[in-house]
Order: C-alpha cells, then sequence, then structure tokens
C-alpha cells in the first residue's frame, strides 16, 4: 500500500463515521430545511432523514469542526 491507498482508507473512514452520525440523530424528516427554508430533495430526506438543506448541513458540519479545535 502507499501513500494514495492510506488516504483513500482514511477517507472512507471519515465518510462512514459522518454518515453514522447523521442516521443516529433523532431527526424529524422535513419537506423544507429548517434553517433557509428550501426544499429538501425526497432522496435525501430518506437516506439521512434530513431536515437540512446539503448547503445548510454542511455550513453546520464547518462550524462543528472549528468548534472542535
Amino acid at each position: 500500500m502507499d501513500a494514495a491507498d492510506n488516504a483513500q482508507i482514511e477517507i472512507d473512514r471519515e465518510q462512514a463515521r459522518q454518515i453514522a452520525n447523521l442516521k443516529q440523530a433523532e431527526v424529524v424528516a422535513t419537506d423544507e430545511c429548517i434553517e433557509c427554508g428550501n426544499e429538501i430533495p425526497e432522496e435525501r430526506r430518506k437516506a439521512v432523514n434530513a431536515n437540512l438543506c446539503i448547503g445548510c448541513a454542511e455550513m453546520q458540519e464547518i462550524k462543528r469542526k472549528q468548534f472542535r479545535r
């Protein structure tokens, strides 16, 4: 294994952890984002029981990462 393989393994682990965290949250799926009001696609609501659109979810994750430091 080279450095690229190790990096990909780490990326896969982090993505799996993030998906697991999203699925564990006690979230009620909504048709609209609770932050900005944009419509949430049905596929996303079913996949991760979402109440945030992708943009707001990404911003929330960025904020969480900033506060972990």
